[in-house]
């Protein structure tokens, strides 16, 4: 055979017994490496490292388990305009009073997102925002900021070089997803992907991103009313049967502890 079959290239195939080929293959897989971090005990793991820390938005906390987990990677996903960067943008100002906040917004300018900050009443010194679309530009973002949370609207938004396919294609939010997975757990960095949902609701992209995050939580409402919902669909550290309720105003989302009331104005009319 003169030509390889992948490559299509000639003259590159070379002659060799198989059995010797794939004796090398099994070394290959099961040489031992020396881990980074030894085993240990599981008595002697500290588990204060990954308790959750509140938001201070209580219908969230609720849905969450107790708040955010550190290194934890959540994917909040809703349709366009329903109020989830207003949801995120709250809960970044409120968590900057403890710590820095990274909010890179790739779906508008960073003066469009300050008017709605003022407006909301979430501008804080220790809330950094970037506008990027840029992957690279993100990490070197998240090396000058060092946040201790890390909020990305909409990961959809976001390309990557050297990565094959458009931004929001399949590959690209993949690939990011799986990086930013990495980056998170490397740095014990909270961090909150937004998504876009499809037509019939579910999470725009490959299924393998509910895979790779630890919590999805979905937000929703009725475009005609001011009624939001928030549900855990997969959650690593708390329940999936709990939901928050939220009105949205112009002064931004307001918890609702018993949203009967305005479920019942909302039937009648």
């Amino acid at each position: 055979m003169g030509r390889c079959g992948d490559c299509e290239a000639w003259g590159t195939v070379v002659e060799g017994r198989g059995e010797e080929l794939g004796r090398t293959t099994s070394r290959a897989q099961l040489r031992a490496a020396q881990p980074a971090v030894a085993a240990v005990p599981i008595g002697r793991i500290d588990a204060a490292s990954a308790k959750p820390v509140p938001t201070g938005m209580s219908e969230l906390d609720r849905v969450l388990g107790g708040g955010l987990v550190p290194g934890a990677v959540l994917l909040l996903a809703g349709e366009p305009g329903v109020g989830k960067s207003t949801l995120l943008l709250e809960a970044g100002a409120l968590a900057a009073a403890s710590g820095r906040v990274l909010y890179v917004t790739g779906e508008e300018s960073a003066a469009q997102v300050r008017l709605r900050a003022d407006r909301i009443g979430a501008v804080n010194d220790s809330l950094y925002l970037a506008a990027e679309t840029d992957f690279g530009a993100l990490l070197g973002h998240v090396e000058d900021v060092d946040p201790a949370l890390l909020i990305v609207d909409s990961v959809q938004t976001i390309c990557a070089g050297g990565v094959e396919g458009v931004p929001g294609g399949v590959t690209q939010v993949r690939e990011i997803t799986a990086a930013l997975t990495a980056l998170a757990k490397q740095r014990t960095l909270t961090t909150v992907l937004v998504g876009h949902v499809t037509k019939d609701g579910s999470v725009a992209g490959p299924r393998m991103l509910e895979h790779l995050v630890d919590v999805v939580l979905h937000f929703d409402g009725d475009a005609r009313g001011q009624l939001r919902m928030v549900r855990a669909l997969k959650n690593r550290f708390g329940p999936t049967d709990e939901f928050g309720c939220f009105e949205l105003g112009e002064k931004g989302l307001t918890g609702l502890p018993d949203p009967s009331g305005m479920i019942r104005c909302q039937a009648r009319a």
